[in-house]
């Protein structure tokens, strides 16, 4: 048991290492210090809202925004009413797959990219190929693990909130139910890597890509931060699964996959990093998380970002608008827990003046008029463009505290959005 967790510390050391190394230091020193507003719940370090939330260990989900939920009855009611519904949801396990894929146990998270199908000249199938923005049903099918991890997600998010509106114990004690199956209970958990995710079925069994699945297990941990007050989990069953998204974190930082989506120039980067301090953060590896936060602006906003705030690789996308949004959601969702690391990533701004503020401008001067959106995209051509264009804005919107000045309807849907 010992050399055990002696092993387990030395691969955290050693990816801390590498992320210590992610810049030269200059490079990483220029994030100046997050200003807290008064009276504002802070979040501090690994220990998340706690101390400002009664013991609620959350990162990105800001007490005030649950807050607001609570006061607003009818919003209220549509959570508890999703947790009753998660209620009746059963038990997720990896293990469930009814066969595996090559070289991959029962407990490996397995999945296919979503933009891959089957060669329709070939009689196998075999390698599928890529039709960009076109997403392949099979990947949500019993074979695959994906549409399971998003239940689970979806799950523990609709329980923790209504436990959170009502301090009933059940939510919490079916949330952790479904916990234990997949981050404990020997038999049913998950191995605590993607090797085998989003792979290309007659190509490759895992790619860096699949990391990208990582928001589902985002969501969950922040859903355990909203259990925290209740004893559903036990101390030694938090501690469990702290070292699971710890291993985690480690495998990202130290594997060929995690290595090479590190190195993607797009919005999986970008989500990179935002996984990476997330996990880092629950799993309180507090330097770990502050080295990517300090690295953010020179590695993701100076190679990635235009003077205008464009997102360049994300417009050559068939769904641009979606990937467009998407990309600076994730960089909003660095800044908000690189609060955590009490650094301000918000106001920073690079030497040519590029910064977060950019990425919002880009973006907003769309949002009045989407049809004005003058790069090509396949979801404007459909007859849900609208709400298509509105969902994708949604999460970008309530990260950035965008309050629209006389839209009534969307200033209460955003301000009870939980991303």
């Amino acid at each position: 048991m010992a050399g055990a967790v002696i092993v387990g510390l030395t691969r955290i050391i050693l990816a801390a290492a590498i992320l210590a190394a992610f810049l030269p230091v200059a490079a990483r020193a220029e994030v100046g210090p997050l200003s807290p507003l008064e009276n504002a719940a802070r979040c501090s370090g690994s220990n998340g809202y706690a101390a400002d939330f009664d013991g609620r260990r959350t990162f990105l989900w800001r007490p005030q925004w649950l807050r607001q939920v609570k006061a607003d009855e009818k919003a209220s009611q549509a959570y508890v009413k999703a947790g009753e519904k998660a209620l009746r949801s059963p038990i997720y396990s990896v293990t469930d797959k009814p066969k595996l894929v090559p070289g991959a146990t029962a407990h490996d998270y397995a999945s296919i990219g979503p933009y891959w199908w089957p060669d329709p000249k070939k009689k196998s199938g075999l390698p599928y190929i890529r039709r960009d923005g076109q997403v392949n049903p099979e990947r949500d099918g019993p074979e695959f693990d994906k549409d399971r991890l998003r239940q689970l997600s979806n799950d523990a998010r609709d329980l923790a909130i209504a436990y959170y509106l009502t301090g009933d114990e059940r939510y919490a004690e079916h949330s952790a139910r479904q916990l234990r199956a997949w981050f404990i209970t020997p038999a049913t958990r998950m191995s605590p890597h993607f090797n085998f995710a989003q792979g290309i079925p007659g190509k490759l069994n895992g790619r860096g890509e699949g990391i990208i699945e990582a928001s589902h297990l985002s969501t969950i941990v922040e859903a355990i931060g909203l259990l925290q007050p209740s004893p559903a989990l036990t101390a030694l069953e938090n501690k469990a699964i702290e070292q699971w998204y710890r291993e985690f974190a480690t495998w990202m930082a130290t594997s060929d996959i995690g290595g090479d989506e590190m190195r993607k120039t797009n919005n999986h980067g970008v989500f990179f990093d935002f996984y990476l301090t997330h996990f880092a953060l629950y799993g309180r590896l507090d330097s770990v998380a502050a080295n990517i936060v300090t690295a953010f602006p020179q590695q993701r906003l100076a190679v990635q970002m235009d003077r205008q705030g464009r997102f360049l690789a994300e417009l050559k996308r068939t769904r641009s608008w979606h990937y467009a949004h998407f990309v600076v959601d994730a960089a909003a969702r660095i800044a908000t827990i690189g609060e955590c690391a009490g650094l301000d990533l918000w106001s920073y701004e690079l030497p040519d003046g590029r910064g977060m503020n950019n990425a919002r401008s880009f973006l907003e001067k769309y949002w009045a008029d989407g049809a004005k959106w003058p790069f090509p995209d396949i979801d404007g051509d459909k007859a849900d463009a609208k709400q298509r264009r509105s969902k994708s804005a949604m999460g970008v919107k309530r990260l950035l505290g965008y309050v629209p000045a006389d839209d009534k309807a969307e200033q209460t849907a955003l301000s009870t959005w939980i991303p």
